[in-house]
């Protein structure tokens, strides 16, 4: 009722911020879609270096220079968390 008492224009800049709005959450929604992929993605990468890590797993088919890449990626993987917390923290 309170939309047909309302200028035309007014109306008008109600309709474009609602679809604004439609369009904002849409792409809101779709960025948490990929960042959850991205997230999926790299705790499988981890887990692949922490199994060329395990000599029990794959690291005994492995060299050691492969073996000490894969620490290095995890370590800094690591210490970026870490810094991550003490700034929010």
């Amino acid at each position: 009722m309170a939309a047909q008492t309302l200028p035309l224009s007014l109306t008008g800049t109600s309709h474009a911020m609602l679809d604004q709005l439609k369009t904002m959450r849409e792409h809101i929604i779709w960025l948490g879609t990929q960042l959850e992929k991205e997230r999926e993605s790299s705790r499988d990468k981890t887990v692949l270096l922490k199994r060329l890590l395990d000599p029990d797993d794959m690291g005994h088919a492995v060299t050691a220079e492969v073996r000490k890449q894969a620490y290095v990626i995890i370590s800094n993987d690591h210490e970026r968390e870490r810094e991550k917390w003490n700034v929010s923290n």
